[in-house]
């Protein structure tokens, strides 16, 4: 593979809802870049890129198989990317605004991360784990607490860091900790990116962060909007969503391709959103977080 100097990258592998969430955040990115986008996918979805959104996308590669199992997948994004520096983006975002500088961080860093380095002074929590914990556990003198859904990285040393993610997660994370989901806790690629993140003190991207948190959903005013990353972590207002998907169909149709795919899978996200703030705040009340 010929890499190009610098693109973002997303993925969407298994259900096409996945592509579908994909084919919106790149439209709403091409708004703020001149970039190129690049998609990694699975054999089945590349045939669907093909026959339906050729032109959303300026480069498609596979996600190798031995990712595409469980929680591993992202950690092929390096292998994947065919970009020199790559932008990672998850498929559940909109993009509001300009993130090109987001490649900035790696003029000193390998990989920056979303995210803050915790020491043993902290414990906060990270998807119902307590970060002091996870470090007494691991052995760990740092916790990368991260939201991987955005991160910056040259490839060159992201393929030795994801595939001690994928190492980390499969041979130390779900082996220990998978009776946590139990306790309503999520075990995702973020434990394992905080693990690693922590033992190699992995860069983070500069504040203030480029996404609204889940206490900033209420007040977000797509007219004018704070922050360029719309990730959907948390269920939106219904106004605001509304709104979205108003501005998906209008991209869509601009762009030519189909409008009648992605608004039930957006809208079915959002109900899976809604049920995981109801077991949060559950949990909570039990003192599981």
């Amino acid at each position: 593979m010929t890499l190009q100097p610098r693109g973002y990258l997303t993925m969407a592998t298994g259900p096409r809802g996945f592509l579908e969430m994909a084919v919106d955040m790149a439209l709403s990115l091409r708004e703020h870049t001149t970039y190129p986008i690049g998609l990694a996918c699975d054999e089945g979805l590349a045939g669907t890129v093909r026959d339906e959104y050729a032109g959303v996308f300026d480069a498609v590669t596979k996600v190798h198989p031995r990712f595409l199992a469980g929680r591993v997948r992202k950690y092929g994004a390096a292998e994947a990317s065919p970009f020199e520096e790559t932008v990672f983006l998850d498929a559940d975002c909109i993009v509001l605004g300009s993130l090109d500088h987001l490649f900035d961080p790696l003029r000193e860093h390998g990989m920056a991360m979303l995210g803050e380095q915790l020491t043993r002074d902290d414990d906060e929590n990270h998807h119902g784990f307590s970060t002091r914990r996870l470090m007494t556990q691991f052995g760990l003198d740092r916790y990368l607490k991260t939201n991987s859904g955005i991160f910056s990285f040259r490839r060159e040393v992201a393929l030795d860091v994801m595939e001690d993610c994928r190492r980390c997660f499969l041979e130390e994370a779900q082996p220990r900790l998978k009776w946590s989901i139990l306790l309503g806790r999520w075990l995702g690629d973020e434990i394992a990116f905080g693990i690693v993140g922590g033992r190699r003190d992995l860069g983070t991207i500069p504040l203030p962060h480029p996404i609204y948190w889940p206490p900033e959903f209420e007040g977000i005013d797509l007219a004018a909007p704070t922050k360029p990353l719309l990730h959907f972590i948390w269920p939106p207002r219904p106004d605001l969503l509304e709104q979205l998907l108003t501005d998906m169909h209008t991209r869509r149709e601009s762009a030519g391709i189909a409008i009648d795919r992605s608004e039930e899978v957006w809208r079915a996200e959002v109900v899976k959103l809604e049920a995981m703030k109801r077991r949060r705040a559950w949990a909570e009340r039990l003192g599981w977080w």
